[in-house]
């Protein structure tokens, strides 16, 4: 119980808020929405967070242009489609970024599987729910199994 009490009562400043955010965010990168709920959650009153959110931003250490880079980049190297992309950039409330190859990031999945030893319908299920869109895996699968593509 004290602890819940404890924490209505803390005296909230403009420093406390920063650190507060700076201590969320060693932990991992926050969009500006995503910050701004960190605080509000913590009980901080909106005039303090939204004046941390615009110090932190101002140092770059909230940025979603960045943050929106490095999810590509991850789809990129994870092999996301453009819808789970998307949807990662709308869950943590970023503008649309750039588009993703989506044919290289099937191409390159469907190759890794099928070199594990995966049967082709196996690995054509599995890049339906990773959001390939049927058309984009059926091109992949067609240029793996050409003897051409193969090295």
């Amino acid at each position: 119980m004290r602890s819940r009490s404890a924490r209505s009562e803390i005296e909230w400043t403009a420093p406390r808020a920063f650190a507060k955010l700076l201590e969320r965010l060693v932990r991992s990168e926050l969009s500006s929405r995503d910050a701004l709920a960190y605080l509000l959650g913590r009980g901080c009153p909106p005039e303090l967070a939204e004046a941390a959110l615009v110090a932190c931003q101002q140092r770059h250490f909230v940025d979603d242009a960045r943050l929106g880079g490095l999810l590509a980049e991850k789809g990129r190297r994870v092999g996301w489609s453009q819808r789970r992309l998307r949807q990662e950039e709308y869950r943590r409330g970023l503008p649309e970024g750039e588009p993703l190859d989506e044919a290289l990031s099937c191409r390159q999945l469907a190759e890794r599987w099928l070199e594990r030893g995966l049967e082709t319908e196996k690995v054509a299920a599995r890049l339906q729910r990773r959001g390939f869109s049927y058309s984009v895996i059926r091109q992949a699968l067609a240029e793996l199994q050409t003897p051409s593509s193969h090295r």
